[in-house]
């Protein structure tokens, strides 16, 4: 019987050094380093912009948020999305139209051009169309970048709808990430 307790007692042992070692191994060492925190941010304002779709020029009075994400602190590249108010309603028609987009912006000192895809949908004619987010990238250092919207055109069935900012607009405000 002294022999089968010692031998529970070896068992319990043997156990227990294999579980303490197995987790000795799984648990992180001094040297592993944790995985970077992203740097984030975004900036809000209104863009007034003149624009023209069909031979009719019309206004949009834009908000635009534009959000940017940096992998770590040392990574240069920003991804960034920018959303808008609806388009006005300037289309004679209803529409169900795939769309494209392009906004050029200028991200502190680096020219970029984000680019959407999506729908332009209206209840009916002259109605205002969600408009679809746009995606892009800057390559810079700096974590505090002023942004400026230099232009923005949207593509609906084949037909251009360009728009500049309107005089002493486009300034949007500092994407700045924490």
């Amino acid at each position: 019987m002294k022999q089968s307790i010692a031998r529970r007692g070896a068992a319990v042992v043997t156990a227990a050094a294999l579980t303490l070692g197995a987790s000795a191994l799984l648990a992180p060492t001094a040297d592993a380093k944790p995985k970077p925190k992203p740097l984030k941010g975004s900036t809000t304002g209104t863009v007034l912009f003149n624009c023209e779709f069909a031979g009719t020029a019309f206004e949009y009075p834009a908000t635009i948020t534009l959000s940017g994400t940096r992998a770590s602190k040392t990574a240069k590249p920003v991804k960034l999305v920018a959303t808008m108010s609806d388009l006005p309603g300037v289309a004679p028609l209803a529409l169900n139209f795939d769309a494209t987009s392009a906004m050029d912006v200028t991200v502190g000192t680096v020219d970029t051009v984000l680019k959407g895809k999506g729908k332009l949908v209206t209840e009916g004619p002259r109605e205002p169309a969600k408009m679809f987010p746009a995606k892009g990238a800057a390559t810079t250092k700096s974590n505090s970048l002023p942004i400026t919207v230099t232009a923005f055109e949207a593509v609906v069935f084949g037909n251009a709808i360009p728009c500049v900012p309107a005089e002493g607009q486009g300034a949007l405000g500092t994407l700045t990430l924490k």
